[in-house]
């Protein structure tokens, strides 16, 4: 079985080619279940977000390369040539190594950023709920969280990191000088837009609105932010009176037209800046074309994070060095799992011959039962003292890529049952 990652992230590919395989949460499961259903992966787990669509897979081998990223095209309908040249395709520890830094913010445009763990999280969740992950991911997401975790707690990478709605709000603050006495539209009532909403409050924003499909979303988080809430549908009439709209809604489609927008521009003077952090896109970039609007969308705010990424060198410097490790451990668990089978039939067989044994044994004596129960955990005891050399011997051998299941090595590690086999026969053989 192989381990393998074929993404699309904010290196490979610019935003209007990342939105194009954006995946929606619902989305993301029906693919998983059709992937599954039919045998394309043994495994999977989707993790999609603003900067990266990743499949994360256990298959056959490299020929599941081409049927994955044929079911990918497919059903983003583009052409799986097209979707190679901005691709990338990880295997073995290079995929591990990949999910490791992701996990740990340091893959993502933002390094430091505090939202990708939960999103790494929640695409694992969701691949739970719908039977899609095995023990091979299982084991791989669960480290890739523990090691995110670790990374953040001990490095201090997070420590007054950016993050992408900061980033936004900064880019503002940089367009107008100040955001005192602006004016704010925020459409979009998500995690995104909340973290955007409380960055605009602190940079003393005068008047902040905020615009959601459900309108409930919407008016509670202005109620917490001391905000208002607007009527969705009411976007034409409150575009006039904005200066800055941050936009996330993740609509999968344009939320703010370009008609919309010309409009609106007859009844100001001043610039209208959209900063638009969805993927797929809400603003329509033909808006950028027009006089006196502007539109940045997440990839512009790359510049920022540059200009501003100082400090953060020397820990992620140390959160490399983390990851080496635990890839290392990772990958030695891995490479012992086809030694699981051979591991259980010495088990077995070493079971077989204790509960034999000892129901002889018990029946010759006549014991109470207390000193029956400490007899059987003494076998149980003897038993995995007796395994533990040939287990290891096993796991060894599995590490060390021998072929366990040749004829050779299975005499070898199998002896110890054939020899307690043997001696059993023998005893019975005498007994009668």
């Amino acid at each position: 079985m192989l381990i393998a990652v074929a993404g699309m992230n904010h290196r490979s590919a610019p935003i209007e080619v990342r939105e194009k395989v954006a995946f929606s949460p619902c989305a993301a499961r029906s693919f998983l279940r059709r992937l599954k259903e039919e045998g394309a992966v043994a495994e999977a787990v989707l993790v999609s977000t603003c900067n990266r669509t990743e499949l994360y897979a256990v298959v056959e081998d490299e020929g599941a390369k081409a049927r994955l990223f044929d079911s990918l095209a497919s059903e983003k309908d583009l052409e799986r040539d097209f979707l190679e040249r901005h691709s990338y395709w990880l295997t073995h520890d290079e995929a591990v190594r990949h999910l490791y830094r992701v996990a740990s913010s340091l893959d993502s445009m933002v390094v430091g950023e505090g939202q990708i763990l939960g999103q790494v999280r929640e695409a694992y969740r969701a691949a739970t709920e719908e039977l899609c992950a095995g023990p091979i991911l299982n084991r791989l997401f669960h480290t890739s969280l523990r090691v995110g975790k670790k990374i953040r707690s001990e490095t201090g990478i997070g420590d007054s990191s950016l993050s992408v709605p900061r980033v936004a709000v900064k880019l503002a603050e940089e367009v107008f000088r100040t955001l005192e006495g602006r004016r704010a539209l925020v459409l979009g009532a998500g995690e995104m837009s909340e973290l955007v909403v409380k960055h605009l409050v602190s940079s003393g924003i005068r008047e902040l609105k905020i615009a959601n499909r459900t309108a409930g979303r919407a008016v509670d988080l202005a109620r917490r932010m001391g905000g208002t809430a607007v009527d969705f549908d009411a976007l034409a009439g409150e575009l006039p009176e904005a200066d800055v709209v941050v936009s996330s809604t993740g609509a999968g489609e344009w939320v703010v037209g370009s008609e919309t927008v010309a409009e609106a521009l007859t009844q100001r003077e001043e610039p209208l800046f959209f900063i638009d952090i969805a993927v797929p896109r809400d603003v329509d970039p033909v808006v950028q074309n027009l006089d006196l609007a502007y539109v940045y969308d997440v990839d512009d705010l790359q510049a920022v994070v540059e200009r501003n990424s100082g400090g953060r060198s020397a820990a992620a410097e140390a959160g490399e060095a983390m990851i080496g490790p635990a890839v290392v451990e990772y990958m030695s668990w891995l490479s012992t799992l086809h030694a699981v089978p051979l591991i259980k039939e010495l088990r077995d067989g070493a079971e077989k011959i204790r509960r034999h044994e000892l129901a002889r044994a018990l029946k010759s004596l006549d014991l109470s039962p207390e000193e029956a129960e400490t007899v059987e955990r003494l076998s149980h005891t003897l038993v995995n003292k007796l395994l533990h050399g040939p287990i290891q011997e096993i796991k060894a051998l599995a590490e060390a890529g021998a072929p366990l299941e040749s004829a050779e090595v299975r005499r070898h590690i199998l002896a110890l049952s054939g020899s307690l086999e043997l001696h059993r026969s023998e005893d019975h053989s005498t007994s009668l």
